[in-house]
């Protein structure tokens, strides 16, 4: 019975070093309107911000960490005048399907598949934002058109890039090579303790005229994040087992 006690115990660290870091927070992209939400979407990162446009001549020309990027002249889109909108995906063989617990996002309601209405060309930049009481790791999964760049700081205020932009290639549906609209694209994710940002920007070819149809924009993603086990929690797990063992073995030798 006494050693029943000792592995009761032992069963206790195990329990509670597993649920410093068992749970896992979902992630997903949502814009300022729920109109064409999946339901009411429930996730650990804050709503879509757009947050500016550029008009680089390239993918080369921009800056590596360009945030926030700024309204050029004509664009018709600033930050101070649109916000990151939830947009129509009902339009059969256009976008894969928006992502688990996510719906797509663009510049305005009028940016997506149906009842579309062109952005010019140019690259439009979006963030949300998370917290974490301690260090994270997952999957991040993308969907977009024409194509994406992801970039992530963390807590600390450095800066990553999860993800570059895809190739064009011959746009016919949307980017050529992934990240675009019809494959989900995947990238691991990791996370500190503490305010993450992650910032996409979306380019735009532009093949289309600005405020006509077949020419959308929007972006999609949704992901999963499991905190990982801190040093603390992994010395009681370890400290627990080596203490459990001792007495069981201490056990056998005096009986």
């Amino acid at each position: 019975m006494k050693n029943i006690g000792k592995f009761a115990v032992l069963g206790v660290v195990l329990t509670a070093s597993a649920s410093a870091f068992a749970s896992t927070i979902a992630l997903g992209s949502y814009g300022s309107t729920s109109v064409y939400n999946p339901g009411a979407i429930s996730v650990a990162n804050s709503e879509v911000v757009y947050a500016g446009y550029e008009n680089y001549a390239t993918v080369a020309a921009i800056p590596a960490t360009p945030g926030p990027l700024v309204g050029a002249a004509g664009s018709g889109f600033t930050a101070a005048n649109v916000f990151a909108t939830d947009l129509d995906p009902q339009a059969p063989g256009t976008w894969t399907a928006a992502g688990a617990n996510s719906s797509y996002v663009g510049i305005n309601g009028t940016a997506g598949p149906v009842n579309t209405s062109n952005p010019a060309y140019g690259y439009y930049e979006f963030t949300s934002s998370f917290i974490t009481t301690q260090g994270a790791s997952g999957t991040l999964n993308l969907l977009a058109d024409d194509t994406v760049e992801v970039l992530l700081t963390n807590a600390n205020g450095v800066n990553q890039l999860l993800v570059p932009f895809g190739g064009l290639g011959n746009n016919n549906h949307c980017a050529q090579y992934q990240p675009s609209c019809s494959i989900p694209y995947s990238v691991n994710l990791s996370a500190t303790a503490g305010a993450n940002v992650l910032t996409f920007i979306v380019e735009q070819a532009g093949t289309g005229v600005v405020g006509g149809k077949n020419d959308p924009s929007g972006f999609d993603f949704y992901g999963t994040l499991s905190p990982t086990p801190e040093p603390s929690s992994l010395m009681l797990l370890g400290t627990g087992l080596v203490s459990a063992a001792g007495a069981f073995l201490r056990k056998r030798v005096t009986a």
